[in-house]
């Protein structure tokens, strides 16, 4: 999403943002207020979303579970929605979104190892190392940076949300799947 906070850019960044919460169903006051009271921080901010997406190595299946259980562990409603929203228009099958978002349905062998890994990173278990090396034997180092991109970046997205007041736009909901 672009959108240069520049005073003359300053009606394209909203327009920006308005698209962003339509076509994702997605409630982005918060981006609304940076760039009202802090359009520098928003820049900042619009640097980083790329960290969120970012996958080129990683396969879909494996980039989309540490994706949606980072989401989840993260314990935000709203925005695991619009994980589950973007992974559903990359292809993953929502049967797979339901086993890791609900606990509903199994997941196969290996995306049960690439979610345990992810909890192990967030949790700092014992088990990363393991999990890690076993992973990047079957994917590679380069699938591993993206994963760690994809974990860490769904921890931001809800603390710059609570850090700005915004907690309750955080808080648990219905995920449709």
């Amino acid at each position: 999403m672009n959108t240069n906070t520049a005073p003359d850019n300053r009606a394209q960044a909203l327009q920006n943002i308005e698209a962003f919460e339509k076509a994702y169903d997605y409630d982005a006051s918060y981006m609304k207020v940076m760039l009202d009271e802090a359009p520098e921080a928003l820049e900042v901010f619009n640097h980083f979303v790329p960290m969120a997406s970012h996958r080129a190595h990683a396969p879909l299946d494996v980039y989309m579970t540490a994706k949606l259980t980072a989401y989840r562990h993260a314990d935000c409603g709203p925005c695991l929605q619009l994980a589950v929203r973007v992974a559903q228009q990359a292809g993953f099958e929502d049967e797979l979104i339901a086993a890791i978002v609900l606990d509903q349905g199994q997941l196969p062998p290996h995306l049960l190892r690439v979610q345990a890994f992810t909890k192990a990173c967030l949790e700092e278990s014992e088990t990363c190392e393991e999990l890690r090396t076993e992973l990047k034997w079957e994917h590679g180092k380069a699938t591993m940076i993206e994963l760690g991109l994809v974990i860490a970046a769904a921890q931001v997205f809800p603390i710059v949300k609570r850090s700005m007041g915004y907690h309750t736009a955080c808080s648990l909901i219905s995920i449709d799947v």
